[in-house]
């Protein structure tokens, strides 16, 4: 039996997912409703709930989609709210009233929103898994650009361009066409995650084996994503960033580089932040169907703590040295709260 420093020496701990359970309690995962009745009968009012966070709403100078750069004009004043930029305040009418005051901007043309989901096998994890948080997010954030008049994008990537059966990149709605939100939701509806094993087939080998750890499938993607010429403006990845640090950091880099304001949503499942920390453990690998027993003993939770909050510094790191915002997740925390706190944070919108 391996033990958990024997596991981790091997480097294959943070680089791939694994699914940890007790032995005794490995059970199929369970089929779940993606959008629900009552999931998309309360759209509307998260939507208008989101608006309310924001203080006056998107179509009064914040925009999910939009970009830094490019041609503002003044639209109006709204209260002061923790969190918002000081460069914003109006600091004359301050010294007359003695109340602050944030100034709005509104922009001509749309925002353009792109939104990168991860469907690599890892997704598949939790409960409700990690797809279906991550549909219902951006069924959310969907909502609420459209009623914005922003233009959104949805991208899903699977699997490495040497997959002969993945997409290495789906994309709705097609380029230069619109959707109703009935149209996006029925497309994330029947969007799959790669089956458990994928990458290791479309490769051959184990994940990442014999290739640079920039030349994964989350770099490709992006790699793809940008030899579309997509309109500038946002770009929001949603995925457990299981993959190498040296791939999401180029990925990231190369994005904003090309001038898009890249931040990203981290989702991962509370097995995935903190694992039982007693008994026989079964690690097993979505991405290539590969198992290993491991001693769940006293210094398992501190150890992969320790590793895990580096492999997440690391992915903050990246987002935030390039002006992106960041934010984890749990695959089964409230999706109202999800939304509403993010966009209360203004770097989320412009």
């Amino acid at each position: 039996m391996d033990t958990f420093a024997a596991k981790a020496s091997r480097g294959g701990w943070l680089s791939r997912l694994f699914s940890l359970r007790s032995r005794g309690e490995a059970q199929a995962a369970e089929s779940e409703q993606v959008f629900s009745p009552e999931f998309t009968a309360s759209l509307e009012r998260l939507r208008l709930a989101a608006l309310k966070a924001l203080g006056g709403g998107l179509r009064e100078g914040h925009r999910l989609g939009a970009y830094k750069g490019g041609q503002l004009e003044f639209h109006g004043h709204r209260n002061y709210v923790p969190g918002d930029e000081l460069r914003y305040v109006d600091w004359n009418t301050y010294a007359r009233l003695g109340k602050p005051f944030v100034k709005e901007f509104a922009r001509e043309e749309a925002g353009v929103l792109h939104l990168l989901l991860d469907g690599t096998p890892s997704m598949s994890l939790g409960r409700p898994d990690k797809w279906t948080f991550a549909r219902r997010l951006a069924a959310l954030f969907i909502h609420v650009a459209l009623a914005s008049k922003d233009i959104v994008q949805l991208h899903v990537f699977r699997g490495g361009a040497g997959s002969e059966s993945l997409e290495l990149l789906e994309q709705f709605p097609a380029r230069g066409a619109k959707g109703s939100i009935r149209e996006y939701l029925a497309f994330l509806a029947r969007c799959e995650v790669a089956p458990p094993g994928a990458l290791a087939s479309a490769s051959g080998n184990e994940p990442g084996a014999g290739k640079e750890p920039e030349a994964g499938c989350f770099a490709e993607a992006a790699a793809e994503f940008l030899r579309r010429n997509p309109a500038r403006g946002r770009v929001i990845i949603v995925g457990d960033f299981w993959h190498e640090e040296a791939e999401i950091v180029t990925a990231i880099s190369r994005l904003a580089s090309a001038g898009f304001d890249v931040s990203g949503i981290q989702v991962l499942s509370p097995e995935e932040l903190l694992p039982p920390d007693a008994g026989v453990l079964l690690a097993r690998s979505v991405e290539d169907s590969s198992e290993i027993a491991l001693y769940g003993g006293a210094e398992l939770p501190a150890r992969y703590t320790r590793e895990f909050e580096a492999h997440r510094g690391a992915i903050e790191a990246a987002f935030r040295h390039r002006g992106g915002n960041y934010l984890l997740e749990r695959c089964d925390a409230s999706i109202e709260k999800v939304l509403i706190n993010t966009l209360r944070q203004r770097r989320w919108v412009m």
